[in-house]
């Protein structure tokens, strides 16, 4: 057995390790190509660093390990900051700083339009087994540690505002000292069909999305 594991970790560190020297090359080759202009006159260097930008627009993104869905859409507002960040460190102006926010917020329009269409069709579907028999449904506890800057009663409020998990929620939740660095752990106590049961973790990050909240990764 432990020579099978000794095998296994083999063959899994010469993969991370590719990987890992896969995304250093990608990133050295962004940060190449993005890069301002100081050739020129400050209007004419303001209008190629935008080209620049708008040209490389995605890889920025991948680069600043944005959330982008299968569409190359953007799905999280906070994460424009990494952008600016990432482009003032290259060094360019603040102009064109505020021009990359213009296309990550067009961009993302569509990316919100997209995400919230599919998690509202998907949680339909949710109702719909909601209206099965009761007595085939499962009972668990949904333990969430949250390490954010909400006030909790804040938080469980829009919670169940959502009507999804406002009728899998059999009571209303409660809370507790979180673990390690979590401000608290939220309780809530579910009471659902099997393939909602399975499907908590996304579930929840689903609707702390649709009811503008932090889903703890922030």
């Amino acid at each position: 057995m432990l020579g099978i594991f000794a095998l296994a970790g083999m063959i899994a560190t010469p993969i991370i390790g590719g990987k890992m020297i896969k995304r250093d090359i990608t990133n050295y080759t962004v940060d190449s190509l993005v890069k301002p202009c100081t050739q020129y006159n400050p209007i004419s260097n303001t209008i190629k660093n935008k080209k620049t930008i708008e040209r490389n627009f995605l890889n920025i993104c991948k680069r600043c390990e944005m959330t982008i869905n299968k569409q190359d859409e953007l799905l999280d507002i906070r994460e424009c900051k990494i952008g600016e960040e990432y482009l003032m460190y290259q060094g360019f102006d603040e102009e064109s700083i505020e021009y990359f926010k213009e296309l990550f917020n067009e961009n993302m329009e569509w990316g919100e339009y997209r995400q919230r269409t599919e998690i509202k069709e998907k949680h339909e579907k949710y109702l719909e087994m909601l209206e099965s028999d009761p007595q085939d449904w499962e009972a668990t506890v949904y333990r969430k540690n949250y390490y954010g800057n909400e006030q909790i009663d804040y938080r469980i409020n829009k919670l169940m505002e959502n009507e999804l998990w406002g009728k899998i929620v059999s009571t209303k939740p409660r809370y507790i000292r979180g673990e390690g660095t979590a401000k608290y752990m939220e309780l809530h106590n579910i009471k659902a069909p099997k393939p909602i049961i399975n499907d908590l973790n996304d579930i929840y990050k689903e609707v702390c999305w649709l009811q503008k909240l932090e889903d703890g990764k922030w």
